[in-house]
């Protein structure tokens, strides 16, 4: 991902960017505070999802499906986004982890584990999808 300033984006993609920016950030501090991993999953989930969304838009002039349920729009804009099966399996873990009545917001148990795999791939598939607004 080129290194644009997030005004330079629309704005659900700039909304993405700065959700992801900040994930990262909280996710590589070293030293961090039991249970920080949470919050770094909750932004990256939103940051999937409003990079989606953002695509959406841009190819085809139509705000996307009015839904937070990441593995749902992945599924239904599957060729807009071009989603492999891993990036799919992916975002269907994050959509686990953030999953329940108000998600990691509130005190629900996680369905799934915080992997740095899924956190490394997760970042993977936001930075793919903002790639097509530079």
């Amino acid at each position: 991902m080129k290194n644009l300033l997030p005004e330079q984006y629309p704005p659900l993609a700039r909304k993405a960017v700065i959700f992801l920016n900040e994930a990262k950030i909280l996710y590589e501090t070293t030293n961090r505070r039991v249970g920080s991993e949470e919050v770094s999953f909750y932004l990256l989930s939103h940051a999937v999802e409003l990079s989606i969304k953002s695509l959406v838009v841009k190819h085809t002039g139509r705000a996307a499906e009015r839904t937070h349920d990441k593995e749902e729009l992945a599924e239904k804009y599957r060729e807009v986004c071009s989603f492999s099966e891993k990036e799919i399996n992916t975002i269907r873990k994050l959509k686990e982890l953030n999953d329940g009545p108000g998600g990691l917001r509130y005190d629900n148990t996680p369905r799934g584990q915080f992997l740095p795999s899924t956190f490394e791939n997760g970042v993977k598939i936001v930075e793919r999808l903002l790639e097509k607004f530079e």
